[in-house]
């Protein structure tokens, strides 16, 4: 577990400046998969999965092109950043290809300077904490001063169209944000201050969600290996129990060591799992429903786009006031979890 908690040691500079996300035209809702497979009980799943409908990409989309529409949509609004940008990455677990990584693609048709660092890094779920952990530590170096932290996965290419619990789960999405530590643009930050982050790993649940083929462990057409091994498994009951034994300890310690009660925080911005994941957060925690804000119903799990989409959606619709506290969580695959603490 990566122990942050040194707070005289800890430096976070940067505000999440803007984000801004892509979703596919697609949407494939449950009155229609209710259609395609009656024996689902898709009323019953949706209970408790909490989706009612999903973006789904087309064949020949990728999560970079998604991931590009995001970045074109914040470069619109803000076409001085184009010149800022110190560095690209791309939280991904769906890339274009084995090599090169997909934020070169990106760094190529943005038409970026050659001054740019940029790279992938292969996170699910977890992947945007992570992600602000990369940012700020970077612009703490001085090395750069504006990062573009892209994230996109198109899971519905490695789901098994059979599978009810990841196909009624699942939606395909990127974001694009901005994480500035040189903000001259007199544009109001959405989030103006990262106070602190906690971060785990815990190994043992590495093949609880998987794709079994289709690296080099196990390639596709090797012996005994079929197309059918390069989709997603998933252990539902596992990672509930992973939600209900780790992340909601690791939250109750995270907010412990930051001396803050549960009430000081104005909302939990929480990773979109399921519908099940967050009754239990909230239930354990003894949060209400207005202090756990939720966008699953009609998008999905969107992996690691699931929190810049929660957080542009809640906060280009809530009238909080500046200085309000946040609590950002993420957790998924390997098993792997992540927290922010942040000031509005």
């Amino acid at each position: 577990m990566v122990d942050l908690n040194a707070k005289s040691e800890k430096i976070f500079p940067g505000a999440i400046i803007d984000i801004e996300y892509s979703l596919p035209n697609d949407i494939l809702s449950n009155e229609h998969m209710d259609t395609l497979f009656p024996e689902w009980d898709i009323g019953s799943a949706e209970k408790k999965i909490g989706v009612t409908e999903r973006r789904i990409s087309k064949s020949d989309q990728t999560a970079c092109d998604l991931g590009l529409e995001a970045c074109k949509k914040l470069l619109s609004k803000h076409p001085d950043l184009k010149d800022k940008i110190d560095a690209i990455l791309f939280c991904t677990q769906t890339p274009d290809y084995i090599l090169p990584s997909n934020a070169f693609l990106i760094h190529r048709d943005l038409g970026l300077s050659d001054n740019v660092l940029a790279f992938d890094y292969n996170l699910a779920c977890s992947g945007y904490v992570y992600g602000l952990l990369l940012a700020t530590s970077l612009i703490n170096t001085g090395i750069v001063k504006n990062v573009l932290l892209v994230t996109g996965d198109t899971y519905s290419k490695i789901i098994d169209p059979n599978d009810r619990a990841t196909r009624l789960l699942f939606g395909d999405a990127a974001s694009a944000t901005w994480i500035g530590g040189d903000n001259n643009a007199n544009f109001k930050p959405l989030i103006n201050k990262i106070d602190d982050f906690e971060l785990g790993s815990d190994s043992a649940g590495w093949n609880k969600f998987i794709v079994h083929a289709g690296g080099y462990r196990n390639p596709i057409g090797q012996d005994n290996i079929t197309r059918d091994a390069g989709k997603i498994y998933m252990n539902g009951m596992q990672i509930l129990n992973f939600v209900n034994f780790k992340v909601i300890p690791h939250i109750k310690e995270f907010l412990y060591k930051n001396d803050t009660q549960s009430t000081d925080i104005t909302q939990y911005l929480i990773h979109q799992g399921s519908l099940l994941a967050l009754e239990s957060i909230k239930k354990k925690l003894g949060l209400n429903n207005d202090k756990v804000f939720s966008n699953i119903s009609h998008i999905g799990n969107t992996v690691s786009s699931s929190l810049p989409i929660l957080i542009k959606d809640y906060l280009s619709n809530a009238s909080i006031p500046e200085g309000s506290k946040l609590l950002i969580c993420s957790f998924g695959v390997g098993y792997s979890w992540g927290s922010a603490l942040v000031t509005k």
